[in-house]
């Protein structure tokens, strides 16, 4: 019986992994004088959609180093400068006005509202840091829809490890088979599976190719249309197996 839908943040309810791409490859056209382009960041983004901010940055700098090294000689330090001038990009972006309002996955955030008064526990389990998660959930008019909500902060282990979800089970006090989780990358739906739990993938177009490929869910959990969310998860919630 499932009794919990636990929910990814960016890409997901909000499309901020478009917003996170475009002050990547800002910050990477800045930095590199021009020698990277936007466009091609904004490409390589996908392949690290879902993972922690971080690691997002390292793998950046690995693949653009030899137009980054003249910054300095550690890979540490640029890795760190690139964080910064990303989140400056990224905040600015979040601070104008009706920018975010834009970006909202409107059929997922009435999917949230739907199982939230047919009584089922919700949580959201996201790698972006609170402070920001806070921000966002609070122009989203979202951040009480949720039983509990674990960040990148309360973690050790960033997805696709699937610490977060296991966490998430333990704070709902439900099983891993009594739980529906969802997702809009191959890193968020690998840490669902992993921690044993039924998983669908609303596929965006910064997600959709790497999903198809993944091969790691029967195509009844990938939703393309995400008209389709609430009936499809409604339809398995009846019938599960």
């Amino acid at each position: 019986m499932i009794k919990a839908i636990i929910f990814d943040l960016d890409g997901t309810l909000v499309q901020t992994e478009i917003l996170k791409a475009h002050s990547y490859a800002s910050a990477l056209s800045s930095l590199s004088c021009n020698s990277v382009s936007e466009e091609e960041v904004v490409q390589n983004f996908k392949n690290y959609v879902g993972l922690s901010r971080a690691d997002v940055a390292k793998n950046m700098v690995q693949d653009y180093w030899e137009q980054l090294k003249h910054i300095s000689n550690q890979k540490v330090e640029t890795v760190n400068l690139l964080i910064e001038k990303r989140l400056e990009n990224y905040n600015r972006m979040l601070e104008t006005p009706n920018v975010l309002q834009k970006y909202f996955c409107k059929n997922t955030i009435g999917f949230l509202k739907e199982v939230k008064q047919d009584n089922f526990l919700t949580g959201l389990a996201t790698m972006s840091n609170r402070i920001q998660v806070k921000n966002v959930l609070q122009i989203m008019g979202i951040q009480d829809h949720f039983n509990f909500v674990i960040t990148r902060d309360e973690i050790t282990n960033s997805k696709p490890h699937p610490e977060i979800y296991l966490q998430m089970k333990n704070k709902l006090k439900v099983e891993a088979d009594e739980c529906v989780v969802i997702e809009d990358s191959v890193t968020g739906v690998k840490a669902a599976l992993s921690a044993k739990m039924n998983v669908f993938v609303v596929t965006n177009s910064i997600t959709k190719e790497s999903v198809r490929k993944s091969k790691l869910l029967d195509k009844k959990f990938i939703i393309e249309d995400p008209a389709e969310l609430k009936t499809r998860v409604y339809e398995f919630i009846e019938n599960p197996k």
